[in-house]
């Protein structure tokens, strides 16, 4: 797997972090990203697919960057830090969306094309999650300057609370709640519906 040997300033990372930023809100972001797809598109466009396959492609997405962790502590012996690993470049997210694209238009599979597209999507705003806290190299190869928009200060032993106890997580705690939300009126709607089909039909 393609990986920088170290990050220029490896001390941004605290306490030999795995470069993890974001822990709870990938997943929540997906949800929250895909069933907003479906809000947008037209009807035409997503009434023949399959809402619980778009969500799982679109939390799949959501996560698919971070799978990177096994190579991280297996392989690696977490020698280098995951962010700079190929996983987490868009640079060959964009070449391999690309190509992907390009072969859905070819052989006119709509349903490819939305799965796609909110793989794709969640992937991308994985990596801009990413960069509220963490290093994130946006214009590889032509560049290879770090953005992140917040720096998180170690004042904690264990790096992790350097982050759980740094107001940016608020964002985490916010998409959770989001999605937490969509989930629970999801299931009433539902419930609601099944209630009133039985009435019907009695």
């Amino acid at each position: 797997m393609r990986r920088f040997s170290r990050w220029k300033n490896p001390g941004f990372f605290l306490c030999r972090s795995t470069g993890v930023k974001l822990f709870i809100g990938h997943i929540p972001a997906g949800y929250i990203t895909t069933k907003a797809v479906f809000q947008i598109l037209p009807r035409g466009y997503t009434e023949k697919i399959h809402l619980k396959y778009a969500l799982f492609w679109g939390m799949l997405g959501s996560i698919f960057p971070d799978l990177d962790m096994f190579y991280f502590y297996f392989i690696d012996n977490s020698r280098h830090l995951h962010h700079g690993y190929w996983t987490h470049l868009p640079f060959y997210y964009l070449c391999i969306f690309f190509l992907l694209f390009s072969i859905s238009f070819a052989f006119r599979k709509h349903s490819l094309k939305i799965y796609l597209t909110v793989f794709s999507m969640n992937i991308f705003i994985h990596l801009f999650l990413d960069t509220i806290a963490g290093k994130i190299r946006w214009l590889y190869p032509f560049s290879s300057h770090d953005f992140v928009f917040f720096n998180v200060p170690a004042r904690h032993h264990w790096w992790v609370w350097n982050f759980v106890f740094h107001w940016t997580f608020l964002f985490e705690i916010i998409l959770t709640a989001i999605a937490l939300f969509l989930i629970i009126r999801d299931i009433r709607r539902s419930n609601k519906t099944v209630i009133m089909t039985r009435a019907d039909i009695c």
